[in-house]
């Protein structure tokens, strides 16, 4: 039997830093390590000199309660930014005006919805409490045949 035919197989699962709880490698040593890291080494002396429990055996960090005022700024942000796709989703890009000629007067587009003419309102039909008036509104939109008010 040579040398080349033998087979090293580890029988014993590596044993765990006293520290942290992690495995640590017993590959190349003559001595069993107990920490996985030096500095392990260093903080579990310093915790048995306090007598403070090793890492590994503390109960884990609960989150901190954050305070009201973060969630709300939290939430308000979130809404802002919600609100902000919502517009850039929903706008409609509009074509810059053509250039106007020297010969006539440059007047606004009348406004066009799938090729029907709106009507511009003019200030006369707001009411006096800053409201435009439904009725007439919709008169006009049902005489041109538009779509029908539920």
């Amino acid at each position: 039997m040579d040398a080349e035919d033998v087979k090293l197989v580890r029988v014993v699962p590596d044993p765990e830093c006293v520290w942290c709880g992690a495995p640590v490698s017993q590959l190349g040593t003559r001595t069993p390590r107990k920490f996985c890291k030096r500095s392990h080494r260093q903080r579990a002396l310093e915790a048995r000199r306090l007598g403070l429990p090793m890492k590994k055996d503390r109960p884990p960090k609960e989150a901190a309660p954050r305070p009201a005022a973060l969630v709300r700024a939290e939430e308000d942000r979130q809404a802002v930014l919600f609100l902000a796709d919502a517009v850039v989703r929903t706008s409609v890009d509009v074509p810059p005006p053509a250039p106007a000629s020297n010969d006539a007067p440059s007047l606004p587009a009348e406004p066009r919805v799938e090729g029907r003419v709106l009507p511009l309102w003019e200030d006369a039909e707001i009411g006096a409490d800053g409201s435009p008036d439904w009725e007439k509104r919709l008169e006009y939109w049902e005489s041109k045949g538009g779509p029908a008010a539920d």
